[in-house]
């Protein structure tokens, strides 16, 4: 009863549905066995005997089970009943290795793909089931494998010596006349029962301790069987059995120490870890002695040769790399690792379209593995190629839907340039999958607030402030704390001669982190100044200036350094600024290509400020630019009749003007005195020209 207790405990705690299923069929045979006779009292002690051990097991079990944090598999024992069905995941994966298998025996009927060939030759067939790296190794089914490597009529000749031993145990069943032989046929009845489903849905072929199963039952169903009749066999016929024993016996004994040889390499690449460290005891040529020539790959089906590659390229010999993946290919070149590792290796040489064309070959071999497909993406996302990047993404989602892919291709065709309707339907179309991805919500609202943030700017440029307000207000809505949003409203503020509105969002712009180039703090002081609030000024150009921003350091440096004591001072001051920022917005004009608008704007700045260094030379740039030299002379000119322009770049334009008018001495004169002030391309204009 211990052992009958300990040995079901176990069985129920781990869950396996096989043993589960055994365990009933062979409790149901041997009850149905004890009561097959009688209704005796014996008969009954016996079934108590069996019910016992087992409803303290379940106890048992169920009470582990209770104490259990895992919430899935291991819950409780009528819970892991309830999952025993075709529609849970472990199911839906042998049914569609069966199916493989049935397809690969279809190509293969007469004489199979070779006996051992299943865990290589099945893997194109689960390219579109198996996620990354995981390939099934075995049919789950020890007939279809049989089935599939060694052709139809082997399969045929295993699958009737089940159901010879079943008959022969059978007829001892029911007619031998010995109880002890009814005994033994029933032992082995059930034992080839557990063997026979458990080669239904397992591999118990491959498993040596489940082997000893099968030899248990051949034996016992021989010599329940066996006839005392005396047998004699001549001397000669004794030493052709042990001959030909031996010769086995060799032959046996020397595959076993290939095979051992082979799992001592496989020990040594996995204690060397190779796939995850740069590097490890083995080097790559160490790997080449050791590998054997039989058998090719190891028990996870990679080709040894693969191993050598690997190492190789970890050691940076490309040559020998390539060489041994060659070879790699010829046994398994199914998995896209090799192809992965050949990516890599022409990343490393500088080939990127190369590297390109391998990405997309280790993914096509298997588009369920996501870090062969996150290569592949990224490799699409760097060359811009949105047509693959979406083909790529399609069908991955197709196998294996996930939120994080949706995210990447998103980011992806975003600095690709993707058409912002289309990109913002693919986004839709990703949270219509994943409605509760907070990070492809946030994708989406970004995208949104990008393009209200644009057509904003678009409409101030165009002088239409109140709907550029309403634009920035929308993306205002959808995310609060956007700072470059916030900023431009305090911006549209200021230019629309509200004041305390502009303070107030420029401010609210300085509470989150960001802005770091001065300019809204340098804005803030302008502000403030138009306010008559000098301290404030002071306060905010003061930062402005720390973070080095242009026109804090170079228009306010008298506003740092005095007070300001009456009006006309403060008048002054506040109209340095007002030029500053007329000079700010017609750079940016011009930045933006728009000529005219940049010219009316410096043309303001020197309204306010006839004497304006600045705006004379900013115009006289302008001027320069649209090929009105003379225009362009008069105005730097201007901007040299006051002190402050020291680094010598309005003597440089000047003289550029003056040769476009080809007036050499003035040219001349005028790179003389840009070059006394350092300014380094009148060097060598004047070493060219003024000889």
């Amino acid at each position: 009863m211990v052992a009958l207790f300990s040995v079901t405990s176990v069985i129920f705690l781990t869950g396996a549905r096989t043993p589960l299923i055994n365990l009933f069929i062979i409790y149901s045979i041997y009850t149905t066995y004890l009561l097959k006779d009688s209704f005796s009292k014996l008969s009954f002690i016996k079934i108590l005997y069996l019910i016992i051990p087992i409803l303290i097991a379940v106890l048992f079990a169920n009470s582990i089970f209770e104490k259990s944090k895992d919430k899935g598999r291991y819950v409780s024992l009528e819970n892991r009943l309830s999952q025993i069905s075709t529609n849970d995941a472990s199911s839906q994966a042998r049914l569609a290795y069966w199916e493989n298998t049935l397809k690969l025996s279809q190509n293969n009927p007469i004489f199979g793909i070779g006996l051992g060939n299943y865990q290589v030759e099945s893997i194109p067939y689960e390219r579109t089931v198996s996620n990354d790296n995981v390939v099934s190794l075995h049919a789950h089914n020890d007939f279809l494998e049989i089935l599939a490597e060694t052709g139809i009529v082997n399969s045929l000749i295993y699958l009737s010596l089940f159901l010879l031993v079943f008959v022969i145990n059978l007829k001892n069943l029911l007619k031998a006349n010995s109880a002890d032989t009814k005994l033994i046929a029933l032992l082995t009845l059930m034992l080839l029962i557990v063997y026979g489903i458990d080669s239904v849905f397992n591999f118990p072929m491959y498993r040596p301790t489940m082997s000893i199963f099968f030899s248990l039952i051949l034996a016992f169903t021989v010599l329940n069987n066996y006839s005392q009749k005396e047998i004699s066999i001549s001397k000669s016929t004794v030493k052709i059995i042990f001959g030909i024993l031996i010769v086995i016996s060799i032959a046996t004994s020397y595959s076993s120490f290939l095979i051992y040889k082979a799992s001592n390499l496989e020990y040594l690449l996995a204690t060397d870890d190779i796939n995850m460290k740069e590097k490890g005891t083995l080097t790559g040529d160490e790997v080449v002695k050791r590998i054997p020539s039989y058998p090719n790959t190891l028990s996870s089906s990679e080709s040894f040769y693969e191993y050598a590659g690997i190492y190789y390229v970890r050691e940076k010999q490309y040559d020998k790399a390539l060489k041994y993946f060659a070879k790699a290919s010829k046994i398994n070149g199914y998995s896209g690792r090799i192809e992965f590792y050949k990516q890599v290796i022409s990343r490393h040489k500088g080939d990127l379209d190369s590297a390109y064309i391998y990405s997309k070959q280790a993914f096509y071999l298997r588009p369920r593995n996501y870090e062969l497909y996150n290569s592949a993406v990224k490799y699409a996302i760097e060359k811009k190629d949105t047509l693959e990047l979406l083909k790529e993404h399609t069908l991955f989602d197709k196998y294996r839907p996930m939120s994080e892919t949706w995210i990447l291709v998103t980011k992806g065709l975003h600095y690709s340039g993707y058409n912002y309707s289309s990109l913002m339907a693919f986004v839709n179309k990703g949270l219509k999958k994943f409605p509760k991805d907070s990070i492809l919500l946030q994708q989406k609202n970004q995208l949104l607030v990008s393009t209200y943030l644009k057509g904003g700017q678009k409409l101030e440029n165009a002088s239409e402030l109140d709907k550029a307000l309403g634009s920035y207000g929308k993306a205002l809505k959808i995310d609060p704390k956007n700072i470059y949003v916030i900023q431009n409203i305090g911006f549209n503020y200021l230019k629309q001669g509200h004041n305390k509105k502009a303070i107030k969002y420029l401010m609210d712009a300085l509470k989150y982190p960001g802005l770091k180039d001065g300019k809204t703090e340098f804005f803030i002081g302008l502000t403030y100044l138009k306010e008559n609030d000098k301290i404030n000024a002071l306060k905010y150009l003061n930062l402005s200036k720390n973070k080095n921003y242009p026109l804090a350091k170079q228009l306010t440096s008298n506003l740092y350094n005095s007070s300001i004591t009456d009006e006309k001072d403060l008048i002054k001051k506040k109209n340095d600024l007002l030029v500053a920022d007329y000079i700010t917005e017609g750079q940016k004009l011009e930045n933006e290509k728009k000529m005219d608008k940049a010219l009316e704007t410096y043309k303001k700045a020197l309204e306010i400020d006839p004497n304006s260094i600045y705006a004379s030379q900013n115009i006289g740039f302008y001027y320069l630019k649209v090929g009105q030299t003379k225009k362009a002379i008069n105005y730097l000119l201007a901007a040299l009749k006051y002190p402050g322009l020291t680094d010598g770049k309005t003597e440089f334009f000047l003289a550029i003007c003056y040769l476009k008018e080809n007036e050499k001495i003035k040219a001349c004169k005028y790179l003389n005195i840009s070059k006394s002030k350092n300014y380094a391309p009148a060097q060598e204009s004047l070493t060219s020209i003024c000889k």
